[in-house]
């Protein structure tokens, strides 16, 4: 699989069914968690959570309050919202990632489901290639200073490596749109 762990989903839908995705054909994993209704959806949120699904059309409790108090909780997941309709007021300027409006496969939905969670595990490689492109920079202008810093130039030569080569099986494993999706929204940030 192309994440170091599997990703956390937490449903926040009363009648979704979610048969379990075709295992052969997923490009990651994913722990489904579902909502207990008869509790406080607020006690379930959890930072932890790599995605949430949501039905827009949700009561009680509301699902406006819902995606904003997971957004202040867990600001790097992402955020699926499903509809019936096209709602009136748009749950990605709210700050949803996504939107799907019936009619949509399951096809569609797992496909929706693994682009939003490779698109995070995007993101987070590049900030980490990144963060350790600065820290290399840093490094070599410390050792051209006479600063012992061979052992940990070293390490973070290494990491660095690694961290290009996640990123480019990411990178791999999303289509051309998918990338320019993902590309748009590291621009957007």
């Amino acid at each position: 699989m192309l994440l170091n762990s599997p990703s956390q989903l937490f449903v926040v839908h009363p009648t979704l069914s979610f048969p379990s995705m075709d295992v052969d054909r997923c490009r990651v994993t994913v722990g489904v968690h579902r909502a207990d209704f008869d509790r406080s959806i607020l006690e379930q949120l959890d930072h932890e959570y790599d995605l949430l699904l949501l039905d827009w059309e949700l009561e009680t409790p509301d699902a406006r309050g819902v995606l904003d108090a997971f957004r202040q909780s867990a600001p790097e997941a992402q955020i699926l919202v499903l509809a019936e309709d096209v709602p009136a007021d748009d749950p990605v300027d709210r700050g949803a990632d996504e939107l799907l409006v019936e009619p949509y496969s399951d096809e569609t939905l797992y496909s929706t489901i693994e682009r939003l969670l490779l698109q995070r595990a995007y993101e987070e490689a590049m900030d980490e290639f990144f963060r350790l492109s600065t820290e290399r920079a840093l490094l070599e202008n410390e050792l051209q200073s006479g600063i012992d810093a061979a052992d940990r130039y070293q390490s973070v030569v290494c990491n660095l490596y690694e961290s290009r080569k996640r990123a480019a099986a990411i990178r791999d494993a999303l289509s051309s749109d998918e990338f320019d999706q993902s590309l748009r929204q590291l621009l957007d940030e």
